[in-house]
């Protein structure tokens, strides 16, 4: 592996992702120099507030440092959103060998925008329909993403059911969405947010007994291969 591989990392929120990091250079390796940039680098506060969807427009959960070092979640409107990312994407265009979405969802227009970002979504539904066609899955994830997840994840399981938890929200509500996961009767676990570490996979694990998928890790292993 060259040592000067660069990664770029475009999160929908502020950069960096400090705390998505520690499970990407579990399966990354150390060797790996990750360049960020984020959607909402550079705003303020106040200024994110103001980019909050109105009601009944649909909004998108991301995180930015919250107190104590740990990320807080907030909610912005995609229209907002969309045209900043697009900046940020090609600023990491010029900077690194590959660059990647830390994103579980799709983003046609960003994609179109910048060709060559890597949009993890699309290897993501392969792993879930390689071990779920025939199964049932739950789906945790933000409660802002759970109302499309099942119609979403329909085509890749047998069964959709979903729980809600974000990444930001502490181990006890995440727990209790593993605990509802299992309460369905699930076979398989899909955590749907890129906020995800390996750690709340474990716990997600631990507390469920199911197997259990997270799209942080899928991306980081498909990545490797790329390295």
């Amino acid at each position: 592996m060259n040592d000067t591989f660069t990664l770029g990392i475009l999160t929908l929120g502020q950069s960096p992702r400090t705390d998505v990091e520690p499970s990407l250079r579990g399966i990354l390796g150390d060797d790996v120099r990750f360049v960020q940039r984020g959607g909402l680098d550079g705003l303020s506060g106040e200024s994110i507030e103001n980019l909050a969807p109105v009601e009944g427009e649909p909004g998108i959960e991301t995180c930015v440092p919250g107190g104590n070092g740990r990320p807080k979640g907030v909610c912005v409107a995609k229209r907002h959103l969309l045209p900043r990312l697009i900046a940020a994407a090609r600023e990491l265009e010029t900077q690194c060998d590959i660059f990647f979405l830390l994103c579980s969802g799709e983003f046609p227009a960003l994609k179109q925008a910048v060709p060559r970002l890597i949009e993890p979504i699309a290897f993501i539904r392969c792993v879930v329909a390689a071990v779920a066609r025939h199964s049932h899955l739950c789906v945790i994830g933000p409660e802002s993403d759970m109302a499309a997840a099942s119609t979403q994840w329909q085509p890749y399981a047998a069964r959709v059911s979903t729980a809600v938890s974000s990444p930001y929200d502490g181990k006890e509500r995440l727990s209790e969405a593993a605990r509802r996961a299992q309460a369905s009767g699930a076979e398989y676990i899909l955590l749907d947010d890129m906020g995800f570490t390996e750690g709340q996979r474990q716990l997600v694990r631990s507390v469920s007994g199911i197997a259990t998928l997270n799209a942080t890790s899928i991306t980081a292993r498909v990545l490797r291969e790329l390295i």
